[in-house]
């Protein structure tokens, strides 16, 4: 019995020492190998941390991070505006001063075109002009003025130089639709032909340039546009420009009347057949800044004055046969 019993405490003893190595076996890892599992994570972890700082902009002010790799992402997180839009930053003044150019031929061409001047032959030199002073401005400030969010001297230069933007074009705009009743008088467009016509329209375009910068005179007048909107790859983010601090739909009706005017006008004039080849001219003219000014988004920044452009250049067409004989 004694030796039985030697035996079952011998056995006891054996597995309280194999339970208290199979529980060691299980829980000294977890003592000697958890700092090192806990920190290894935390060490990996925090570089990638660092990279992916553009979604936790509030974390990187308060870490002062000054890596070069943060700050460009810091900085286009805190100004929207001045995200790069990838292209190369000539391609859109280069854009507006083709347009120039070739605003400058047309007004070049009209000088010769016009034989017998009238007010209508006046406001279409008039209208070119403005056109070539906008897109000039454009092309000059994205040009040579870009750094005029830190430069009060650029900025206030180029403000002064786009006030003649607007006021040309907008005073510019309705009289040219006294060059359209001349022209669809030519064509023989029946109540064009009334001089009484005449007049009415030529005062009507006075008194609606001189409503437009009346209505001007009292808004907040022009500031420089800010591309802080998606997309961020858009071309125009590289315009550097002025704009209305309050823009109106009211600013564009003069725009849309001229356009129409001349699209309703060149049809009437190919019904009357009296000249057909003033009419189709009048139509392109009419259809160009329709269309130019109708595309959407960003595309208008661009395609509304080559729009304009092509206008001017169908009225020249016009106004070869027109003042050129009358």
């Amino acid at each position: 019995n004694n030796m039985i019993a030697l035996k079952n405490t011998t056995t006891t003893l054996a597995l309280l020492v194999s339970s208290t190595a199979t529980v060691g076996a299980f829980t000294t890892p977890r003592t000697s190998f958890g700092p090192s599992i806990i920190s290894a994570p935390v060490l990996q972890l925090q570089p990638i941390a660092q990279r992916t700082c553009v979604s936790t902009p509030l974390q990187l002010l308060k870490n002062d991070m000054t890596t070069a790799e943060s700050k460009p992402l810091l900085k286009a997180v805190e100004n929207p505006a001045d995200i790069d839009n990838g292209k190369n930053d000539l391609i859109a003044p280069t854009i507006y001063a083709l347009y120039t150019a070739a605003l400058i031929y047309i007004i070049y061409q009209l000088r010769d075109a016009i034989v017998a001047p009238t007010l209508g032959s006046f406001a279409l030199s008039f209208v070119t002009g403005a056109l070539i002073w906008d897109n000039l401005i454009i092309s000059i400030g994205s040009f040579f003025f870009k750094d005029i969010d830190t430069n009060p001297k650029k900025y206030q230069i180029l403000k002064w130089l786009s006030y003649p933007r607007f006021t040309f074009h907008a005073v510019g705009v309705p009289l040219q639709c006294i060059t359209v009743a001349e022209m669809g008088k030519f064509a023989g467009v029946g109540f064009l032909q009334s001089d009484i016509v005449q007049i009415g329209i030529m005062v009507a375009a006075v008194a609606l340039a001189i409503a437009d910068r009346v209505k001007f005179a009292k808004s907040p007048g022009i500031e420089q546009t800010i591309w802080d909107k998606p997309p961020f790859g858009a071309l125009e983010r590289d315009l550097v420009k002025f704009g209305y601090v309050e823009p109106d739909f009211a600013y564009v009706i003069p725009a849309i009347i001229l356009a129409l005017s001349n699209l309703l006008v060149g049809i009437a004039a190919l019904k009357a057949g009296t000249d057909p080849e003033v009419a189709k001219w009048m139509i392109f003219a009419g259809l160009s800044a329709l269309i130019g000014n109708a595309l959407p988004g960003n595309i208008n920044t661009f395609s509304g004055n080559l729009g304009e452009a092509g206008m001017q250049f169908g009225l020249l067409q016009a106004a070869r046969i027109v003042f050129g004989w009358m």
